[in-house]
Formats: C-alpha cells, sequence, structure tokens
C-alpha cells in the first residue's frame, strides 16, 4: 500500500507490493477474521482491495493479542522519523490509567500497554496501543485499543466490514459536521458461534484515527452473551476528548491526508450488470447484491453457487498482482496458469479451507491479467456469502468461469 514519505521513507513503492504479498500469504495460512487494523489499511487501495483483504487477513489480531502484543495500523519493519517530537511524553503506567479512567465502572488489569512515542516491532512511533482486562462483574473480557495518526482519509480509514465476508450483526457509520467519522461494527466469527466482537472507530480529517475493540470474554474463551459495552458506550468512548493527551504523547507528521487518486476499478453495480450476460445460456440469477462487493446467486442445470467478481484496472497496482498470481506461493497445487502469446496470465484453481487445501474443495477461481496491469477476478462457493462454503459439485465448471472473464466484454 502507498504511504506517505514521512510515514515510509523512499522505498514506499516496493514496499507496498511486498506488504501486499505478505498479507495474502499470511491470509492463505489463517483464514479467521479478526485484524481490521491491516484491513482498514488495505482499504487505501480502493474498494475492490478492501473487499478482497479483509477477511482474508483478519486472524491476526487474535494471534498478536494471544501473545501479548496488540495488532500494529502501520506497516512491519519500516522505519518511521518523526516530524515532530511529542508534545507531552507519556509512561505506560499512564496511558492504562488514562484509558482506565474512559470506561465503566469495573476492574482492569493491563494485558499489553504500549508507551506512547516509543517504536513497537514495526517501528512506527505514530501509532500507540494496548489490550486491557476489564470485568464489569459479567465476566471478564479483553478490550483493545489503537490510537494513532495515518495518511488515510475518514473514508478510507472508517469503514464498516463487508457483511458478506464475515458474520455481522449491523455497522452504523456516521459522518459529523467537522468531518470525522465514527463507524460501530458488530461483528460475529465465523468459526465459533458464541465469540464476538465489536469495535468502535473514530477518524478524523487530519489523519487521527482510534479504534477500540472488545470481545465478550477473551477471543477464544467467550463467558458473557455480548461484549461488556454496547453500542452507545462504544461511541462515547471513542469519542471522547481525553485521547488528545495520547495523541499528544506521539510525534506529529508534517502533512495531513488527501484522498488518493488511484483507480480503483468499476463498481459493484457495474461489474453485475457486465456479468449477468456472459452467464452460460439456461443460468438463472437471484437479484444481484451489489453493496460493498458484487456478488450473485447463479442456479445452473439444477446446482446453485455464489458468484463473486472484482476487476483491476491497468496500473503499477495491477502488475504486481499480475507477478504475484504468476509465482509459486501464489496458489496451490491444482493452480493452472496458461501464459499467453500477448503477455496474458489466465490463473484458475480449485481449493479447500486454504489454497494449499486439497481434500475437499471448497472454491473454485478464474482470473486473466493483462499486461497493462487489468485484471478480471471470479470466484465461485457453494454458500450463501463469502463464509459458508459448502463442497458438492458448483454451478458452473472452470471452464465457464475461465470464459467469463475472458470475455472482451470487461475490456470495452
Amino acid at each position: 500500500m502507498r504511504v506517505d514519505e514521512e510515514f515510509g521513507g523512499s522505498g514506499a513503492q516496493s514496499l507496498e507490493a511486498d506488504f501486499t504479498r505478505a498479507l495474502r500469504e499470511a491470509a492463505d495460512l489463517t483464514p479467521d477474521q479478526a485484524l481490521y487494523t491491516l484491513a482498514a489499511d488495505a482499504a487505501r487501495v480502493g474498494r475492490r482491495r478492501r473487499n478482497r483483504q479483509r477477511v482474508l487477513v483478519a486472524c491476526g489480531l487474535l494471534l498478536a493479542v494471544a501473545a501479548g502484543s496488540a495488532a500494529s495500523f502501520g506497516i512491519p519493519g519500516q522505519p518511521v522519523v518523526p516530524a515532530v517530537q511529542p508534545a507531552h511524553p507519556m509512561t505506560a503506567d499512564e496511558s492504562l490509567a488514562l484509558v482506565s479512567g474512559l470506561l465503566p465502572p469495573g476492574t482492569v488489569h493491563g494485558q499489553y500497554i504500549a508507551e506512547p512515542g516509543v517504536a513497537g516491532q514495526d517501528g512506527n512511533r505514530y501509532r500507540t496501543d494496548g489490550t486491557l482486562d476489564f470485568d464489569d462483574g459479567q465476566g471478564a473480557s479483553w478490550i483493545s485499543y489503537f490510537v494513532e495518526y495515518t495518511s488515510q482519509t475518514p473514508d478510507e480509514s472508517a469503514v464498516c466490514m463487508d457483511g458478506f465476508q464475515s458474520p455481522q450483526e449491523s455497522c452504523e457509520r456516521t459522518v459529523a459536521p467537522d468531518g470525522s467519522v465514527v463507524v460501530i461494527d458488530k461483528l460475529g466469527d465465523r468459526h465459533q458461534a458464541d465469540h464476538k466482537e465489536w469495535r468502535a472507530t473514530w477518524a478524523a480529517p487530519d489523519g487521527r484515527r482510534i479504534m477500540i475493540i472488545e470481545h465478550n470474554g477473551q477471543p477464544s474463551r467467550p463467558n458473557r452473551p455480548n461484549p461488556p459495552l454496547d453500542a452507545e458506550q462504544l461511541r462515547t468512548l471513542v469519542t471522547a476528548p481525553a485521547w488528545g493527551r495520547l495523541f499528544d504523547a506521539l510525534p506529529t507528521p508534517r502533512t495531513t491526508p488527501t484522498p488518493k487518486a488511484d483507480p480503483t476499478g468499476a463498481a459493484p453495480a457495474e461489474l453485475l450488470a457486465t456479468l449477468v450476460p456472459l452467464l452460460p445460456p439456461g443460468a438463472q440469477n437471484s437479484k444481484p447484491q451489489a453493496g460493498d462487493g458484487a456478488h450473485l446467486m447463479v442456479t445452473f442445470e439444477g446446482r446453485t453457487s455464489m458468484l463473486s467478481v472484482t476487476t483491476a484496472p491497468a496500473g503499477e497496482r495491477g502488475l504486481s498482482d499480475k507477478q504475484y498470481a504468476d509465482s509459486p506461493g501464489s496458489a496451490g497445487p491444482l493452480a493452472q496458469r496458461e501464459h499467453l502469446a500477448d503477455g496474458t496470465l489466465v490463473v484458475t484453481n480449485q481449493h479447500g479451507n486454504g489454497k494449499s487445501a486439497t481434500d475437499t474443495i471448497l472454491y473454485w477461481t478464474a482470473a486473466v491479467y493483462y499486461p497493462d496491469g487489468r485484471s478480471v477476478s471470479i470466484s465461485e462457493a457453494n454458500g450463501e456469502n463469502g463464509y459458508t462454503a459448502r463442497p458438492g459439485t458448483p454451478a458452473l465448471s472452470l471452464e465457464q468461469l475461465r470464459a467469463i472473464v475472458m470475455s472482451p466484454t470487461w475490456r470495452s
């Protein structure tokens, strides 16, 4: 992902490609749904990438918190040189006291508290975070906070998760008169039905962002029906003026965010309008689901599957995608790659729950990558959404999926 120089240094473009590949590879190994922090950063590269990467990179937060260190909003391994030294430094104990004072009555123990202004493992001094064990008398629960300066606008850094890709009870996004945004996102768990994860995000036009993530217990051990703070308590917490004290303890960037001008591909409704006429004769489709992504339920010869389609415009990011798709680690053993005479790459694949899983096939995909970076990808699964895939013969074959993505209609 692209970052400003003060956030990332001169190697930002190569880092973007490396980090994107790292996200993909980590996601294939850990297909859970919790790491919104990396997901929010993925949102910077547009709706297409946010749609594709959000859930795939998810489990990192649970793993990181369980290991005693909170997840990172920044880019791992990238040194950050502060523009302005912190106005009022704070210790970790002072941070714990401040955050504890913002919570409702109860007992608080710090699981992990970063010292503001001290770089973590990723070298980022523009962010501070922590995880608390909070008990209001109805069951101890983990609450994590993240306070940071970003190079993102609120449209990029305060977004709802895609309910198609992960269980979601509700999501409310509110824009204030000053341009700041608050998101309250209530998520479930695709692997653990009784686990709930509720998130509150506040983002300002100047790049400041606060995120609260709470669980109904520990992530792997729910002990109560709901997390301790309800939606209004989350809203009150994430918008509390006292967070300004933590921002004062962080280095201040020299510049403020500007909207990214990168092209993001066609809108979901446009993609579905193109997809429907390309279905095989006799195929029946449900009402298109053009929300945060392009999804279509299709029935053909008595079989029903869900199709999801994405496209990417020409450009460096598309070329990076093409290079990754042609690498050995990008797909499992059943992937088939075709190199056409004009430099176009066509990839078809089928796999289970993870790119290397072949014992039970759950997903079928086809993608075409053109020499200028443009691409069309379609995936198919037997399920009502992106996380309830079931085994069985899909509605469309890999050959039919390939024919759809290869249609010249996508390039007209």
